[in-house]
């Protein structure tokens, strides 16, 4: 397994490409902004939703890469 290529992507994000390639996307949900409410599975089968979550503690939800 190869490490990750930290010059390469501080390169892409130094040029400003990243800002353009993601404002393509100007309907989308943005860091910081509240998910709508929605029906979640959870690991052993059953479900729950989003604002009964929201209701016990903070949520955080991560959609790709985290690292």
């Amino acid at each position: 397994m190869g490490t990750y290529n930290y010059e390469r992507f501080d390169t892409y994000v130094e040029s400003g490409v990243d800002e353009r390639e993601f404002a393509a996307f100007p309907n989308m949900l943005h860091a910081g902004e509240r998910a709508p409410d929605g029906e979640l599975t959870r690991f052993d089968g059953g479900s729950v939703r989003l604002s009964e979550l929201w209701r016990r503690q903070g949520v955080v939800l991560e959609f790709g890469s985290y690292t």
